[in-house]
């Protein structure tokens, strides 16, 4: 009995050494001394052939096959965090490399693909509840995207005349103080001039839009609220283009480096559906898209989009601002659109995309856990 248990103990032992030996060519191998690389090759031949023979060669093969695995590997550099941080990583470093040639993730940053793909959204809610505070918050955010983001008086005092816009907020001073209020909160402040009350500090924007905030806040006093819900996550497939063409109807990301457009940023990457090929005269009549004067209903999309009341059909503006206008694509080039195109700055506006500069179709959305959560259509 005692013999099987050190027998047992001995199998372990040599399985530990054979995997440190393992482990310090995989991880030295590129820039280590190819003569210690056969020594370690060299020790683990000596540890199998001292098997036939006595415990004490075999113990000392063992000792000489540690030695050799600890010239290339040293154990204080295979314990701890110095080896943890090196399989991190290498594991990152096997992301970048899906994410470079595979597969890659991107994000909807605006309302241009609704309904069929959300950009970050907002929904109004007149004062915070249980859900809105850790770690529930937390908890919700990660599943369902959304977050409870307000804006409270930092003082107490009167509410400033004076207003002003900063990028995509806008500026108001309550004593003396300036809070900054978000885009997606003035919603909830909008008031037709009817409803305006006597003392009220209104800020005018066109037509017969008016913000209206109270005359005097009390320190603490919640200004503004609302749900943030963030943009669907997509994955993009960076191979499929590789071995078929870009089709109509595909929801493709692009770069915009070649795009000649004042509104359009050269460094940023943009996601619209695929509505011309190369070589076709496009043009929108009755929301519809005409390709080569046949109007487009396949794939069913393009018929959803123009008759479905979710959508606006496809709009006439920029380049194609009435049906008699037209895009003449060249042989390289595609013409892309947002599914909803009264909000989305597309092909109207800057003309075809080349066919080097897509990345790839979207295929899957992997957060929020919402309703357009999975294949995308």
């Amino acid at each position: 009995m005692i013999g099987f248990l050190k027998k047992r103990k001995q199998k372990k032992q040599i399985k530990e050494y054979f995997q440190a030996a393992r482990h310090a060519r995989n991880m030295r191998e590129d820039i280590a001394d190819p003569e210690k690389l056969q020594a370690i090759s060299e020790a683990e031949k000596a540890v199998l052939e001292s098997l036939e023979k006595n415990s004490e060669e075999l113990e000392k093969a063992l000792k000489s096959l540690e030695k050799a695995v600890d010239e290339v590997y040293p154990y204080k550099l295979r314990t701890g965090i110095r080896e943890n941080v090196e399989v991190i990583i290498v594991a990152l470093a096997a992301a970048m490399a899906i994410r470079a040639f595979f597969f890659q993730p991107f994000k909807i940053p605006t309302g241009s693909m609704q309904p069929t793909l959300n950009g970050i959204t907002t929904q109004y809610q007149e004062k915070s509840n249980w859900t809105d505070k850790q770690p529930v918050k937390f908890v919700k955010w990660l599943f369902t995207g959304e977050s409870y983001k307000e804006v409270r008086a930092k003082v107490s005092g009167a509410t400033g005349e004076r207003l002003h816009v900063a990028g995509d907020k806008l500026v108001i001073e309550i004593g003396g103080v300036p809070h900054k209020i978000p885009e997606y909160m003035l919603k909830q402040l909008e008031m037709t001039p009817e409803k305006v009350k006597p003392g009220n500090v209104v800020f005018r924007g066109q037509g017969d839009l008016v913000l209206v905030f109270k005359p005097y806040y009390e320190k603490g006093d919640r200004i503004a609220g609302a749900q943030v819900i963030a943009g669907d996550h997509i994955l993009v497939n960076k191979m499929a283009y590789n071995f078929r063409r870009p089709k109509r109807g595909d929801i493709s990301v692009f770069d915009t480096r070649h795009i000649e457009n004042p509104h359009v940023r050269k460094d940023s990457f943009y996601i619209k559906r695929m509505v011309g090929l190369p070589g076709e005269k496009i043009q929108i009549k009755d929301k519809e898209i005409i390709a080569d004067g046949k109007v487009v209903r396949q794939p069913p999309i393009f018929e959803k989009i123009a008759t479905d009341p979710a959508y606006d059909g496809h709009t006439n503006e920029g380049m194609l601002s009435s049906p008699e206008d037209f895009i003449q694509l060249s042989d390289t080039e595609y013409l892309m659109m947002g599914d909803n195109t009264k909000n989305s700055l597309d092909g109207r506006f800057f003309g075809g995309v080349l066919r080097e500069d897509f990345q790839g179709p979207a295929f899957f959305v992997y957060w929020p856990f919402r309703s357009h959560w999975g294949t995308i259509h």
